[in-house]
């Protein structure tokens, strides 16, 4: 398939979305007092393997190779003029509120960013015990060990005790939840941070044939035995609330019973979304104590399902997120594939007639639902961090700054080529939707992880202002930002841009109108239409941190004007309904409705200016211009401004 990272000799082979640097971020971080998750201290973040091979000073040297080009392509002169065209006609189709998600948060938080949706998530999510309510293992992320992180009080210790308070209190702020069920097979014993396992190799590796796990030199037994308790799917016997202690197996089933019965069905407010398990293509380098043993192709099918269906089997109405990828290589590999050579052998893609595994993975789960005659696999999940030279650590110099908001362009745009070790175009969303047409049609599409970097500073809020403009543009289902920005900061200040910018619930709109710049990587533009209102809520963004640029917002001057390269693939929405074949047609985006012409513009700014908050600016007058109506703007260097045009 174009695009696919095969082997060459002499090519660096990609190994995972994200480098290996072990940044030690908190995966519980929001959850602070009346939540509870506050200490949690395990990782899940940014912090998986880098290319084969490429480690220390031979990543630094790609580095330093890559800084010069971005320095050449980001030191042009700032265009004199630019010209933003909205076609007010032509909807590419609904924008999910559920993209503004993000993970792990408190209600603080929540309300902060005006979050629609709250991820339980995170490594420590894979080895949740529910049955004691606050204990996890931290796996590789903090020394294999089990912990409460501090969660010791009676009701904490109660069967999902800190799990059904993070659910609630998303309930009370108003936001979805999507919950992680662990698929991983070993939840932790005890909450005691003294239990942990010894003697893990460093890295996990192909299976013994006949083995219950193990891998050449390291057989995990001892350390299962000693830190965890065995979780299965289902429990084949009538479910019981509160769960038998005794037993020495956790039952996943019956924490979504008890869910259930604490909350109500999916259909009626009760959890909707859940996921199957985290990074499972990482679970031999994350969680090797218990499961050092890669995952091939027909494991990461059979696990799925087996959780999937335990799912719906009790709560029919769920929506099942999966398989949850940590990023690029697994797109096309699994995690057998690694081996002992870095995926140069790939023997596992090879015994499957060398096809890239998610494809061959989605078309596994669509023949078993059409069999089955109902669907599994509702929501498409990969995990997405931009792979560039210190832009996800958070640099902040001129070239990196330039580099995270030019790079946004990776989710997108085949004509861009990652400027990363992946070194090819990525254009990932545009790619996994491609994937659902042919091979999963219906299916919907989350990014469940992601972030891109310097989240306190107004640099990385603009970065996320993009990536959230061009989720809704491109019709992306659900999406939760890795973890949470801090209250007040930049970041959480770029969420409430299109949640809630004038503190009293004005949004960005709910259907996404085809909108083009001609100077894209300079000056960003997404336009929406809010149907209660039929305003139209523009947000424009100005990614040179030098120079104020002029700019003339025109609205309906050609209706065909918008591009392809920035119209949503046309089959975004397609419907939900079980597929009988790969269909890949679909209708073409809808027009929307006659509105009357708008009068005037109100403005909302995120600035150097004052990057503590969204300035309200007043009015402007629209103004009328041939066969459409013109806005002119003069847009602050490093700004993101928000226009409301009115009747």
């Amino acid at each position: 398939m174009p695009g696919s990272p095969e082997y060459r000799p002499g090519r660096l082979e990609p190994v995972s979305s994200r480098p290996r640097t072990r940044l030690r971020r908190r995966p519980f971080l929001g959850a602070a007092a009346a939540v509870g998750l506050a200490p949690l201290l395990a990782s899940c973040g940014p912090n998986a393997l880098a290319p084969a091979g490429l480690a220390g000073a031979a990543r630094r040297r790609v580095a330093r190779a890559l800084a010069p080009a971005a320095a050449r392509r980001a030191a042009g002169p700032p265009p004199t003029h630019v010209l933003l065209q909205i076609d007010t006609g032509r909807s590419l189709g609904p924008i999910s509120p559920l993209i503004y998600g993000v993970a792990v948060a408190d209600p603080e938080q929540l309300a902060a960013t005006g979050a629609t949706l709250n991820r339980w998530g995170g490594n420590p999510s894979s080895r949740y015990n529910w049955e004691l309510g606050n204990a996890w293992n931290a796996a590789r992320d903090w020394e294999f060990r089990n912990g409460s992180y501090g969660h010791t009080s009676p009701d904490d210790r109660r069967p999902s005790g800190v799990a059904d308070r993070f659910i609630a209190a998303n309930r009370r702020a108003g936001a979805e939840t999507l919950l992680t069920i662990p698929a991983l097979g070993w939840v932790a014993r005890d909450d005691s941070n003294q239990t942990r396992s010894t003697g893990v190799p460093a890295q996990g590796g192909p299976p013994l044939a006949g083995s219950s796990g193990a891998i050449a030199g390291y057989d995990p037994a001892p350390n299962r035995l000693a830190t965890s308790v065995r979780s299965l799917p289902r429990k084949g016997a009538p479910f019981a609330d509160p769960p038998d202690l005794t037993d020495e197996v956790v039952y996943q089933d019956e924490w979504v019973a008890h869910l259930v019965k604490r909350f109500g069905p999916a259909d009626a407010g009760g959890v909707r979304y859940y996921a199957i398990d985290n990074e499972p293509d990482l679970w031999a380098e994350t969680h090797t104590d218990v499961h050092p043993a890669q995952l091939g192709y027909e494991d990461s099918v059979a696990i799925f399902l087996d959780y999937a269906r335990a799912i719906k089997d009790v709560d029919p109405g769920a929506r099942v997120v999966g398989p949850c990828l940590s990023g690029w290589t697994a797109l096309f590999y699994s995690a057998r594939d690694r081996g002992i050579d870095g995926f140069r052998t790939h023997a596992e893609r090879r015994a499957h007639g060398d096809r890239p595994f998610l494809p061959w993975w989605l078309e596994q789960v669509r023949r078993h639902d059409e069999q089955e005659g109902r669907r599994t696999l509702d929501i498409l999940d990969v995990h997405c961090y931009p792979q560039a030279a210190g832009v996800l650590a958070g640099a902040t110099d001129d070239v990196t700054n330039a580099l995270r908001l030019r790079s946004t362009r990776a989710l997108w745009d085949p004509g861009y080529t990652d400027e990363s070790w992946i070194g090819e175009p990525v254009y990932l969303i545009r790619r996994l939707r491609t994937w659902i047409d042919r091979y999963s049609p219906g299916t919907e599409l989350a990014i469940g992880e992601w972030s891109w970097g310097a989240e306190t500073t107004l640099n990385g809020a603009l970065a996320i202002a993009d990536v959230l403009g061009i989720f809704g543009r491109e019709g992306v289902d659900l999406a939760a930002y890795w973890t949470c920005p801090p209250p007040g900061s930049p970041g959480a200040l770029a969420f409430r841009l299109y949640t809630n910018y004038d503190g009293e619930g004005s949004a960005f709109g709910d259907q996404a109108l085809a909108a083009r710049s001609d100077a894209p990587d300079d000056v960003a533009v997404y336009a929406s239409r809010e149907s209660r209102s039929n305003d139209l809520v523009v947000i424009v963004i100005n990614k040179r941190p030098e120079a104020e640029i002029v700019a003339t917002l025109r609205l309906d001057v050609d209706r065909t004007a918008s591009p392809a390269a920035l119209a949503r693939p046309p089959s975004a929405r397609a419907p939900a309904a079980l597929p009988s074949s790969p269909d890949p047609a679909a209708p073409p985006a809808a027009s929307t409705a006659s509105a009357p012409p708008p009068r005037r513009a109100l403005l909302y700014q995120l600035s150097t200016a004052n990057p503590a908050a969204i300035r309200a600016l007043g009015e402007m007058t629209v103004i009328a211009s041939g066969t459409g109506y013109e806005v002119a703007l003069t847009l602050p260097p490093s700004s993101a401004t928000l226009l409301r045009l009115v009747a």
